[in-house]
């Protein structure tokens, strides 16, 4: 492996890890936070409920795909 493919490896590496960081660390439990704080109810609550999934979700396949992209 020649020092430019090293390089682009550890780029990716470091931008996965910022991230998840800031996606796990700040994103998700300030929209947590906002949700349990805010006076909603029913189906709306429920929705709501479902966005730090999402988020998380969304997260783990950029991951995933940046991963496959600079594996293959």
């Amino acid at each position: 492996m020649n020092r430019k493919a090293q390089s682009g490896l550890v780029a990716a590496f470091i931008s996965i890890l910022v991230a998840t960081i800031i996606g796990v660390g700040v994103v998700i439990p300030v929209i947590i936070d906002t949700i349990e704080n805010a006076s909603i109810t029913g189906t709306t609550a429920t929705i709501l409920n479902l966005l730090p999934l999402m988020i998380g979700l969304v997260l783990f396949v950029a991951v995933a795909a940046l991963i496959v992209i600079r594996g293959g």
